[in-house]
């Protein structure tokens, strides 16, 4: 009988045990949706006339506490009396900027249409690049594919600047600035390429140096950095060898010079195909590289003493002979400059640091590119003469 009240009463205990855990589980459920319920109510919902989405921003610098910060955004309303509208600010860090410029402009300043990010030469020479672009690149309204370009005098001139034809600067930088096979400049030109660039051991950035020509703006040349600092220019030329050598398919055309025998020449390959093979001798105290390059395309244009002469297989076998010599000649000469700035944009320290044992530092990199010795063959293949005569 005992046993069977015993039972009875640690059968109630479990059912009470077991009210009350829902009547917890009840009570905590209502707590948690009152709470996302009020979150909810506070949320601001800005109206879309009342956003301000920047398509470019600019940094010029002032001295080391303080620089200048421009955005341009795009006006959609009808009534709007300019495409873009800017403005500007002085601050000495970003967020500050920002706020000062909603300020003005009485708008939420959004990034989400965020498309060129501008730094005036002297800001990029000072070395503070990499400090404005960590910052946008934690924010999560900036894309990865962002492109960036140098400007030569000031990104604020060049972004108040009335284009006769280009009505819209948003759309007029950023549809110069993508990669394309008619410029030279590399693709890793976009925020997360600069990152993993400057943050890389084996490589150094390059960035598009622009500048306001007349009524126009023009990629002047490549901007090449040597850490944090922009050190100096190449010219769209010397960039396209930097791809050739990373091993990029086509090209853009190949404008060539050349005296190797018959007088002053000047020569266009186009539809180019290139195809390279790059070999180390794994030494780190006496480095060496053989980079061989195959070169095909359609001769398009001809300036020389042999224009009446380029008809025969013969002829243009031995035009291509001097084109080999002449490339190999001015690859050459641009990688023996960027030796002596001990600088790596094409990522040739690479062929060393595979086969080196322990942690690869751009210390090291910095030492083989100083001293390396660099073997360059090229075979170029003229498989047409397009409509040249």
């Amino acid at each position: 009988m005992a046993s069977i009240i015993n039972d009875g009463l640690c059968t109630s205990k479990k059912e009470a045990g077991a009210s009350m855990s829902k009547k917890l589980l009840y009570v905590t459920l209502c707590i948690q949706l009152f709470v996302l319920a009020a979150c909810t109510e506070k949320e601001v919902k800005v109206p879309l006339e009342d956003v301000g989405m920047v398509g470019i921003i600019a940094f010029d610098y002032i001295d080391k506490d303080s620089m200048k910060l421009t955005v341009a955004i795009p006006q959609y309303s009808p009534e709007a009396q300019r495409s873009t509208q800017t403005f500007t600010v002085t601050t000495e860090l970003v967020s500050n900027g920002i706020v000062e410029i909603e300020k003005l402009s009485d708008k939420k300043i959004v990034f989400n249409q965020l498309r060129v990010v501008l730094f005036n030469e002297e800001f990029a020479r000072q070395g503070n690049i990499r400090k404005v672009l960590q910052h946008l690149y934690r924010n999560a309204e900036v894309g990865n594919k962002v492109l960036i370009a140098i400007v030569k005098e000031k990104g604020e001139e060049m972004l108040k600047y009335n284009y006769p034809d280009k009505p819209n600067i948003n759309f007029y930088l950023n549809d110069l600035l993508q990669p394309s096979i008619n410029t030279a400049f590399n693709p890793n030109t976009n925020i997360h390429d600069f990152m993993y660039t400057i943050s890389n051991p084996v490589f150094d950035p390059i960035i598009p140096f622009i500048d306001k020509n007349s009524d126009k703006i023009e990629i002047k040349g490549i901007a090449v950095f040597k850490g944090n600092q922009m050190i100096e220019l190449i010219t769209p030329n010397e960039a396209l060898i930097i791809q050739a050598i990373q091993g990029r398919k086509n090209l853009a055309p190949l404008d060539i010079k050349m005296e190797q025998g018959h007088g002053k020449e000047k020569l266009l390959i186009d539809l180019v195909e290139n195809d390279v093979q790059i070999e180390s001798n794994k030494n780190m105290h006496s480095p060496k590289l053989t980079i061989a390059l195959t070169i095909k395309g359609t001769l398009s244009e001809y300036k020389g003493e042999r224009e009446n002469d380029l008809f025969t297989i013969e002829s243009l076998a031995e035009l291509e002979k001097d084109v080999n010599k002449e490339l190999e000649q001015d690859i050459k000469k641009f990688l023996d400059k960027l030796n002596e700035w001990q600088v790596d944009p094409s990522g040739l320290s690479e062929y060393f640091r595979m086969y080196h044992r322990g942690k690869w530092t751009t210390e090291k990199k910095r030492e083989i590119i100083s001293k390396v010795a660099i073997d360059v063959q090229v075979k170029t293949s003229i498989i047409s003469t397009g409509t040249l005569k």
